[in-house]
């Protein structure tokens, strides 16, 4: 009880120092004004809010190297203040993103300034960490240099990055299991909110491989696909594995998970995997908004104000290299993960 009470009065500190920090993030209304712009003046546009570190030069590696710096100075912040399984969660989902790309990255053989695109530093995965991870080439050498780094995903994934042609979904699955060992432990000292967004996180990653899985028959068993933690039931994941086309598994899943608030997410995807991540990371954004409203000394704050970083993060590098490569403004708006207010 002790150990709760102390946790709680942390997160409303560090709630507080991250209502403060709310300040500093874009709007969707400013985000959806810089869409349109060439590279330049939208690295002249970004350098005059004051909002960003420093852009070295108007390229789209430029922009999302300061992205990624100033969310690593806001998570500094944040770190000074407390809140420790909160920031462990969260730290341990962007671990797993970051890992992901990178390994990704990698096996696409992606130029390596592209790999880091959109990632969020981390203690175990600092600035210079990704930067170095992204010029290694090949998984196998991503896996290696995590473990020197002793990165704790590097044990599960090693033998699995280290074969002559890596699955990315095994990969994949890889990583979410380590997500999910290292949040339940944190998320034990947390409240309601952190252990909701933990099973929020596992939910749309199992949903995500669910529509992979149809999308892409393979050589494996759906049965050992399955990573618990969320509110969906594994029979219920097996069903929607079954389906006929993503359109029919994404039906299965919001069913599957209807009484939550990620169901409608599932089912505006229409069975795509990288929609769903969008629509998933904005809905856990607004969720986050209710609950603060609720109680505002719960954990609800500091979560939206992280997932809002995140957002922005993504949502900075769309718009660089959607500006870089002529993207209509209609479409690069469409895919802004940053919710309006």
């Amino acid at each position: 009880m002790d150990d709760l009470r102390a946790n709680r009065l942390e997160a409303a500190t560090a709630d507080a120092r991250a209502r403060g920090l709310a300040t500093r993030l874009f709007s969707r209304e400013e985000l959806e004004a810089l869409a349109g712009l060439d590279v330049r003046a939208l690295a002249n546009a970004l350098a005059r809010s004051g909002r960003l570190e420093p852009i070295e030069n108007a390229t789209p590696a430029a922009i999302e190297s300061a992205a990624r710096r100033t969310a690593a100075k806001h998570l500094r912040v944040l770190s000074r203040w407390g809140s420790r399984p909160a920031l462990e969660v969260f730290f341990a989902e962007q671990d797993r993103r970051n890992v992901r790309a990178l390994l990704r990255g990698a096996v696409a053989g992606t130029p390596s300034d592209e790999r880091a695109a959109g990632l969020v530093p981390t203690p175990l995965l600092p600035e210079r960490a990704i930067v170095a991870l992204a010029r290694e080439p090949t998984a196998a050498r991503v896996a290696a240099h995590l473990v020197v780094l002793g990165h704790p995903s590097a044990p599960r994934i090693l033998e699995l990055a280290s074969r002559a042609q890596p699955v990315l979904f095994e990969l994949d699955l890889a990583l979410l299991r380590d997500f999910a060992d290292r949040s339940a432990r944190s998320a034990r000292y947390g409240d309601r909110d952190l252990r909701d967004f933990v099973a929020w996180t596992i939910d749309t990653q199992n949903a995500i491989s669910a529509l992979e899985l149809v999308a892409s028959p393979r050589d494996v068993e759906a049965k050992g696909c399955f990573v618990s933690g969320g509110s969906m039931a594994e029979a219920a994941f097996l069903d929607a594995c079954a389906a006929d086309s993503q359109f029919a598994c994404a039906d299965h899943l919001s069913r599957a998970i209807a009484m939550t608030s990620l169901a409608r997410a599932v089912r505006d995807s229409g069975g795509d995997p990288a929609r769903l991540e969008r629509a998933s990371l904005a809905a856990c954004i607004d969720r986050a908004r209710r609950q603060a409203r609720l109680d505002p000394l719960s954990t609800a704050p500091l979560l939206g104000f992280l997932l809002r970083l995140v957002a922005m993060t993504a949502d900075l590098r769309r718009l660089a290299w959607g500006a870089s490569l002529g993207a209509p403004t209609a479409l690069v708006r469409s895919e802004l993960a940053t919710p309006w207010s």
